[in-house]
């Protein structure tokens, strides 16, 4: 029967180490930055309990993994000019878990994230954090903890009524560490960089500015975010429109592909023929302006005394948003601008990058603290063989 049992975790260790590879945890940061550095825990002199839980839409795997060694990547904030010294050595301890605790429901409480496949893989082992030199983009993970026994992630059984363990929890625990300064890369705030689309011509201006669409640099989901309409007349009023998805056509219409234009091409001053069809009440033209939205959602809202129009969106707070876009434009009055008196921006687009499915409870001082303090949509970016 122990052959028996022997030979079938054998195969089984086998089966998973075949489709096993250098994973990076969250997926999404794979060969980007994290977006934040933390002294969490190796940038003090002190003690520190740390714990990290990961959903399990973060893992790049799905069923069981096979995990022999894991390893964090240091921050490179300023790529070309971040570096640190050697530092070591220090005592460390390193348990891993599979879990039924999402992020957002974890603990403050240690324990009480833990799955009931909780094991210390390192048990308080010296280690040196290798100095990092001045390099370009991301760095490699070269913080190494190299298990002495391989764990399997994903391996505890579904009990009836209860919640099935996915998700991943990750903790280190530094019993005692030198003094020096070592950020980790760590994820926290994202950048979700502005892309420009649609069309605008020279002549969709008013005064001769053309309005400028700017959108916040992070897009999450469960925050709030603020597009600002700059150039407007001043306190005059402003729109911005609001979508999901580039339309091909404009409600669905064939002779109107998107972006729309708001002239006649033979007559600036007149309106698009195609559209004035669908609007009859449109009887003149906006030259050079361009419908490159067609809205799901239109807001109002008056500039400022310098010609500034802000709009604050609530998002819902999903995390299935993250990846997916959101396409804005402005539009402004402007009596003197042309017929139609309206003036466009062009299109931004712009990616809900997280917050991801993340949490982390750290206490300076104590590696035997019951718990610790609790930060959604922060923790570390690890890589696992």
């Amino acid at each position: 029967m122990a052959s028996t049992l022997r030979a079938f975790v054998s195969t089984l260790f086998a089966a998973v180490s075949a489709v096993a590879q250098n994973d990076i945890v969250p997926a999404i940061l794979n060969g980007l930055e994290g977006g934040s550095a933390t002294s969490i825990p190796f940038g003090t002199n002190q003690p520190v309990r740390v714990q990290y839980v990961y959903d399990a839409e973060e893992l790049p795997w799905t069923g069981p993994r096979l995990i022999t060694r894991l390893s964090l990547r240091a921050d490179n904030t300023d790529p070309g000019v971040t570096t640190f010294a050697q530092k070591g050595f220090l005592f460390v301890t390193v348990l891993l878990s599979t879990t039924p605790v999402r992020a957002g429901d974890s603990s403050s409480i240690y324990e009480d994230n833990y799955g009931n496949d909780a094991l210390v893989v390192l048990d308080n082992v010296p280690i040196q954090l290798p100095a990092q030199p001045v390099v370009q983009g991301v760095r490699p993970a070269n913080i190494d903890f190299v298990l002495p026994q391989p764990w399997v992630h994903g391996m505890t059984p579904v009990r009836p009524n209860t919640p099935q363990s996915a998700n991943l929890l990750v903790e280190f625990r530094i019993h005692s560490q030198p003094t020096g300064i070592y950020r980790i890369d760590n994820i926290g705030s994202c950048q979700s960089a502005a892309v420009p689309f649609g069309s605008i011509g020279p002549a969709c201006a008013s005064g001769g500015l053309q309005l400028d669409l700017q959108p916040g640099a992070s897009l999450l989901a469960g925050s709030t975010f603020t597009w600002t309409v700059r150039n407007v007349v001043p306190s005059g009023p402003a729109f911005l429109y609001l979508a999901t998805q580039q339309a091909p056509t404009l409600f669905g219409i064939a002779t109107l592909p998107m972006p729309v234009p708001l002239f006649d091409a033979a007559d600036p001053l007149a309106p698009n023929p195609a559209l004035a069809q669908v609007v009859p009440t449109m009887r003149y033209g906006a030259s050079d302006c361009w419908l490159n939205v067609q809205p799901d959602i239109s807001l109002f809202a008056l500039a400022d005394a310098a010609g500034a129009a802000a709009f604050t969106v609530s998002m819902p707070a999903d995390r299935g948003l993250v990846g997916a876009s959101v396409y804005a434009q402005g539009v402004g009055y402007s009596q003197t601008a042309n017929p139609l008196q309206l003036v466009t921006s062009l299109g931004k687009q712009s990616t809900f990058c997280g917050p991801l499915g993340v949490a982390r409870i750290y206490n300076f001082g104590s590696i035997t603290a019951t718990s610790g303090q609790r930060s959604l949509g922060q923790g570390a970016v690890i890589e696992f063989h």
